[in-house]
């Protein structure tokens, strides 16, 4: 039987690999209809939000119309880089979507 490797989150996995053409195989929509790639794996690690919508429901697309693109963006890269910046600004929507998504890690911080 083949093992899993146990990933603990918050981990640096690399903003540069987000909206990776190779790794991307889910698509973020934004507020203005942009969209961008990012690896469902990385994002379910994250989130059992995520797991859900990629497992269960098999969605290949994820709609953040909720959010400003500006927190969206600032979200995802939190999510692949293992740390939150943020600015006074952006704390109440960046908070809220991390409650949307149940990332634990972004809400305890």
């Amino acid at each position: 039987e083949m093992s899993v490797a146990e990933i603990s989150v918050p981990c640096n996995f690399g903003v540069a690999n987000l909206h990776d053409e190779f790794h991307g195989n889910v698509t973020m929509e934004f507020q203005d209809s942009t969209c961008m790639r990012a690896c469902s794996l990385i994002l379910s690690w994250n989130s059992e939000v995520f797991t859900y919508l990629f497992s269960e429901l098999r969605q290949g697309t994820v709609e953040l119309k909720d959010f400003s693109k500006e927190v969206a963006v600032m979200f995802l890269e939190s999510l692949y880089s293992g740390d939150v910046v943020v600015e006074k600004s952006h704390f109440r929507e960046l908070n809220k979507i991390s409650h949307a998504f149940k990332v634990k890690w972004m809400v305890e911080k």
